[in-house]
């Protein structure tokens, strides 16, 4: 009997043993495939060995459980967080198309600095993005007109309306053959006499009338006489009458900036009103681009209105 009881434990013992590999086996296998690996089996062997995964995409789900936390539950994502992905990569591909890159330009800061979307105060910008004006007008192209329309106004200030009227003369734009060229690269300009300028026109005698009629219209306050190719030019005393009438040819300059400021939004509204009627460019846009036009050119005559009171302040001696 007790032969037979110590077979029986052996047979009890290598059953266990069995038992307990295979357990053990399954365990492994378990965490391995919970991790991710995959479980193949060897070639030529009658068992299994496990292998490395395969290259996994960086991009994980935000559906994933976190860590330490729903123990015990699927790891499969539910149909809610499916929906909430989708929806947020929908969310991310609208973002990505509203963001435009364009080079930064004196138009596009101008743009950025106003307020769309407030309430609407006079001299406001419409709701309208840099990159759909562009679309509708060659905004680039305006602002740069205006610039220089605004440029011919500071230089006039700067040469020519000015106290000293002996060295105003010699920036004065002259229209020759339709261009306009300074006044000293067309005559020679002395002063023999402290109280009379002389320009000599005899390098190009068909510029003469011009110069007087430049002279007569530049808002100086002078007064010009020809003899000949010569031309005569008293200089007036500094008074207070001389110093306001000054200030009222800068104003008069300034108005003609204008003008051509009105001119040239003039001539790009036209422009979005005739892509309106052809169809290239819808009516809200079209609106919303003339309003943007109208703004931009009201800026630069405020810019001009700036010059005026400082240029005025400095005749005037303020």
């Amino acid at each position: 009997s007790l032969l037979q009881e110590s077979k029986m434990l052996k047979s009890l013992t290598t059953s266990c043993l069995r038992h307990s590999s295979r357990l053990s086996y399954l365990c492994q296998s378990s965490r391995a495939l919970s991790a991710g690996w995959m479980e193949t089996p060897s070639v030529g062997e009658g068992c299994c060995s496990l292998l490395r995964p395969p290259v996994i995409s960086a991009q994980w789900n935000r559906g994933m459980a976190k860590k330490g936390k729903g123990k015990g539950k699927s790891s499969k994502p539910s149909i809610d967080d499916l929906i909430d992905e989708l929806s947020d990569d929908e969310d991310d591909a609208v973002e990505d198309a509203d963001t435009v890159v364009f080079k930064e330009t004196e138009l596009s800061k101008f743009l950025k600095q106003q307020h769309p979307g407030k309430k609407s105060v006079k001299g406001s910008l419409p709701g309208m993005k840099y990159h759909e004006f562009v679309e509708v007008i060659n905004g680039e192209s305006l602002w740069k007109e205006l610039q220089a329309a605004v440029d011919n106004l500071k230089s006039s200030y700067l040469h020519q309306l000015n106290v000293r009227s002996s060295t105003s003369l010699d920036e004065l734009p002259v229209m020759l053959e339709g261009d306009k060229y300074p006044l000293n690269e067309l005559a020679a300009i002395s002063k023999k006499d402290p109280k009379k300028l002389i320009i000599d026109a005899s390098a190009f005698p068909e510029a003469a009338p011009n110069i007087m009629a430049s002279i007569r219209e530049s808002g100086m306050n002078l007064n010009p006489q020809q003899d000949g190719l010569t031309i005569f030019v008293p200089i007036p005393k500094v008074t207070k009458e001389f110093r306001e009438k000054l200030a009222g040819g800068a104003r008069k300059k300034l108005n003609e900036c204008k003008d051509e400021l009105r001119s040239i939004q003039n001539k790009y509204a036209k422009i979005v009103s005739e892509r309106e009627l052809s169809d290239e460019v819808s009516k809200d846009d079209a609106r919303a681009a003339v309003a943007v036009i109208k703004v931009i050119t009201d800026n630069f005559i405020t810019a001009g209105d700036q010059l005026l009171m400082a240029k005025t302040n400095e005749i005037l001696g303020k």
